[in-house]
């Protein structure tokens, strides 16, 4: 006989427990028993072998082996985080969050601080002239200076690290990050004047000064 909440079983006997396991009594032939938990009860009443799954309603259901736990995850409804449902987006601190089926919360995008929103695996220029990107680093999720991002002229060409063009009378080239930095001047007709440098030409005095992160370029009388 086996004892269990104060009633009594025989052998082979089985009934349900907690809702939730269903119990057998077992005995030996030296007379002694045991309860042992042969399969797991869902909350709608359908029995789990140990060790299998099945989907009910919004969630799966599985009967685990060794210490026997029904436990419980989202199904292909089930909402995400319990609040959003199959298909939501929402924004989390500096992120964009999508909810999938089975529960599973995907990244979708990053935000900067200005609010500019980055695809992930992808890189966008922001307000302060450089480029951010939004990557999995070691399985974590970093929004980062983009390294290599190329560069856009004041007339929406795009060039790559490391090429220059003319821009007023600047030269600029493109650098690292997606940022276009001036190195030197440029003088229609003429050719180009180093920073800090001058040329003269046809009685013109030609100065490209770099002062104070500051650029400046002045056309004088020469001397």
């Amino acid at each position: 006989m086996c004892a269990h909440e104060g009633k009594q079983y025989t052998n082979e006997t089985t009934f349900i427990s907690q809702g939730s396991f269903r119990m057998k009594c077992v005995t030996f032939k030296n007379l002694t028993s045991t309860l042992e938990v042969v399969s797991c009860i869902t909350p709608a009443g359908v029995e789990i072998p140990i060790g299998a799954k099945m989907e009910e309603g919004d969630k799966v259901f599985e009967c685990t082996s060794g210490n026997v736990t029904l436990k419980s995850t989202p199904g292909q409804t089930g909402k995400c985080r319990g609040t959003y449902k199959v298909g939501e987006e929402w924004v989390e601190d500096s992120f964009k969050l999508a909810c999938e089926p089975y529960g599973k919360v995907s990244l979708k995008s990053c935000f900067t601080k200005e609010g500019t929103e980055i695809p992930l695996g992808e890189a966008r220029r922001v307000p302060a002239g450089y480029a951010m990107e939004c990557v999995m680093v070691n399985g974590n999720v970093a929004l980062q200076t983009a390294k290599k991002f190329d560069c856009e002229t004041n007339t929406g060409e795009i060039k790559k690290i490391g090429e220059t063009w003319n821009e007023g009378n600047f030269i600029r080239r493109c650098a690292n990050y997606g940022v276009s930095e001036i190195v030197g001047c440029y003088v229609e007709n003429i050719g180009s004047v180093g920073l800090n440098q001058n040329l003269t030409s046809n009685g013109l005095l030609y100065m490209c000064i770099h002062q104070n992160d500051q650029f400046k370029f002045r056309t004088l009388r020469a001397q």
